[in-house]
């Protein structure tokens, strides 16, 4: 997992934007943008740009906070953030196994929808359906994330595909920018379903 140069672009430019205070990352992400290797962990870079920053990951790297992402967040989980970046992390939410489970996605977008602030930003860049293949086990389309924003009420600010790091043969991801604009309680699983998220 990491950040690419079009990642931090538009990281950036959000940042420029909106002026988050606080950003919480999916991942314990990495900085490939910059030549130097090992990468840096993005800790390091948002911590220069004076903004308070937090990981999840459940491996604990780089001191994330190792929570499950497939399991509902934690009751007494009470960081919460202007800005949530998923930059390749929910594609390898599972059933523990590897697989599909579509309650276990279901539980990473609810964590991701209520550690966001009212007026936060999430941004999402993850596999395209039929792209990366056995790269991770849910893949996204621009319809998800169009019937996303219409049920949940986000303001879909972009939505754009990128071939990540010039594989334009099967590195398609589709980027969205969402805005939280409510205090709605997340939709239900069964709502969920209906925005179609892939296996494959």
């Amino acid at each position: 997992m990491g950040y690419t140069s079009f990642t931090l672009t538009l990281v950036t430019e959000l940042l420029a934007k909106f002026n988050p205070k606080s950003v919480i990352d999916l991942g314990a992400q990495n900085n490939y943008a910059q030549p130097k290797l090992p990468a840096p962990y993005m800790k390091e870079w948002y911590e220069e740009q004076k903004i308070d920053y937090l990981a999840i990951d459940i491996n604990n790297e780089n001191g994330a906070a190792p929570l499950d992402l497939s399991k509902p967040l934690p009751v007494d989980f009470i960081e919460r953030c202007d800005m949530l970046v998923d930059a390749g992390t929910s594609e390898h939410v599972s059933d523990g196994k590897g697989g599909h489970d579509i309650k276990a996605i279901y539980n990473c977008w609810k964590t991701k929808n209520d550690l966001l602030n009212i007026g936060g930003i999430m941004l999402n860049e993850n596999p395209k359906t039929g792209n990366w293949p056995g790269h991770g086990c849910n893949y996204y389309t621009q319809d998800f994330y169009i019937k996303l924003a219409e049920l949940q009420g986000y303001e879909l600010l972009s939505l754009q595909e990128n071939a990540a790091m010039g594989n334009v043969t099967d590195g398609w991801n589709v980027t969205c920018v969402l805005r939280k604009v409510n205090d709605h309680k997340f939709i239900s699983l069964e709502t969920f379903k209906l925005c179609g998220i892939k296996t494959s």
